[in-house]
């Protein structure tokens, strides 16, 4: 009989989030989906591990998860106008186009994930205890979403490993289905291989050279049928 995993779960839930997949320039995108660099920067902000620190990918490295959509939100595109006097770019030049531009900045309303994630037991009573005793506010994905509850859930040890989880771990958000149903059907982002109907490739995994650049990870995607919710 295989053993149970010891597996940290946490819960994505808040106003707005915003995890960003191509967010350059003057559009700043969300995916509908927690990213992993996004996931991996919310620990490393409880750590107080600043940007840079090999720390960052080596936790990086070090954890397999999946993100399961417990409430899908729906997606708010907020426009910001910017004016400077003058108005430079990136590389400290003043924009050919001109001092004042539109950004898009697009953001999930509403919505929560759930996070299941297998590491080594040092890392997972690291990020246990800096979820408890954060050093920086946390946020999901951009620094004005902030969490509506906890993050932290606990650690599971009900399951043989993240697939399992996935299937039958209870929906955390209190909102019920309309109609009164007790269960719902929930899609799903997995890193373990060969655990959905189709594949993804995902550029968020944190590099170590301490610049803004992310390799690439292939995720599987699928949905789990009547995930029943928490009891009250």
């Amino acid at each position: 009989m295989a053993e149970n995993k010891k597996l940290l779960v946490l819960c994505l839930e808040g106003m707005l989030q915003s995890w960003g997949t191509d967010a350059k320039w003057d559009i700043r995108d969300t995916g509908d989906m927690p990213t992993k660099s996004g996931i991996v920067g919310l620990l490393a902000c409880a750590m107080g591990l600043e940007r840079g620190n090999p720390e960052i990918a080596a936790m990086s490295d070090a954890m397999t998860l999946a993100v399961r959509e417990d409430r899908a939100g729906t997606r708010l595109v907020d426009f910001h106008t910017v004016t400077g006097n003058p108005l430079m770019n990136a590389a400290g030049k003043r924009r050919s186009l001109g001092d004042t531009f539109i950004s898009q900045r697009q953001y999930l309303q509403d919505a929560s994930f759930l996070v299941f994630i297998d590491c080594a037991d040092d890392w997972r009573e690291r990020m246990i205890y800096a979820l408890q005793h954060p050093k920086w506010c946390l946020y999901l994905g951009r620094k004005s979403c902030v969490p509506s509850r906890p993050v932290l859930v606990g650690v599971t040890e009900e399951y043989t490993d993240i697939a399992q989880a996935l299937q039958t771990y209870p929906i955390q958000t209190k909102r019920r289905d309309p109609r009164g149903n007790t269960k719902q059907n929930c899609r799903y982002e997995s890193e373990i291989s060969n655990t959905g109907d189709s594949t993804l490739s995902r550029s968020d995994v944190v590099l170590a050279d301490g610049y803004r650049r992310f390799a690439r990870r292939r995720v599987w995607r699928g949905t789990v049928k009547e995930v029943p919710y928490v009891s009250e």
